[in-house]
């Protein structure tokens, strides 16, 4: 049984990945690859939060690049080229998934994404105890979906709030807004269960 992807944050250098991209304009494979190498591992694990299955998921970020090398020309000099691969992928998925899934047939791009967190993806956050990491992925699960992907894209990949609006095509104020409630309730919910917990104890 294969291991599911566990992603490590990684700041990526956007003026590295802008000459990269000019350079892929005119045919570097290396640089291309380069690009690949770098966000590679983000990319794969945004679409299996959405996607939920590790082979399709790879599929479609094996679609993506091909896409992107294909059809550079077209898509010309790329500002952000990070978040525009991003933007790419979550169009692909939400395609995917409309394809593939009878009940996703009217999914559009503007759809809330249903992101779903396990106890080891909260270990990408911080060092913290088995309790305490199982209470923060129940916690984060609890939340809406549009909550659950900006929370996704703000703290497990330090992405700031321009580039969340970037990518999911949301106003800046209704990104900042969402990540602000979402914080809020996971307080709330981890308070609950940090009382359930310790009610337990005492119990046991």
């Amino acid at each position: 049984m294969k291991e599911k992807p566990v992603f490590k944050a990684n700041m990526n250098n956007c003026n590295q990945l802008t000459t990269w991209w000019e350079e892929a304009l005119q045919g570097n494979v290396k640089s291309f690859g380069r690009i690949h190498d770098e966000l590679y591992s983000g990319l794969y694990f945004y679409l299996y939060k959405i996607i939920k299955d590790e082979d399709a998921a790879q599929d479609v970020l094996q679609e993506l690049f091909i896409k992107m090398w294909e059809r550079r020309i077209t898509f010309g000099p790329i500002k952000n080229v990070k978040y525009y691969f991003f933007k790419s992928a979550r169009s692909l998925a939400i395609n995917f998934l409309k394809a593939a899934r009878p009940e996703f047939v009217g999914l559009s791009a503007s759809h809330d994404i249903d992101i779903v967190f396990s106890r080891e993806d909260v270990l990408v956050l911080e060092e913290t105890g088995r309790e305490v990491e199982h209470m923060l992925a129940l916690a984060l699960n609890t939340l809406p979906r549009r909550q659950k992907e900006m929370i996704f894209l703000r703290y497990f990949d330090n992405w700031n709030y321009d580039q969340i609006a970037e990518v999911t095509g949301l106003q800046y104020q209704s990104v900042v807004n969402h990540v602000h409630r979402g914080i809020n309730q996971l307080r709330i919910k981890l308070s609950e269960g940090s009382k359930i917990a310790t009610t337990e104890l005492v119990l046991s």
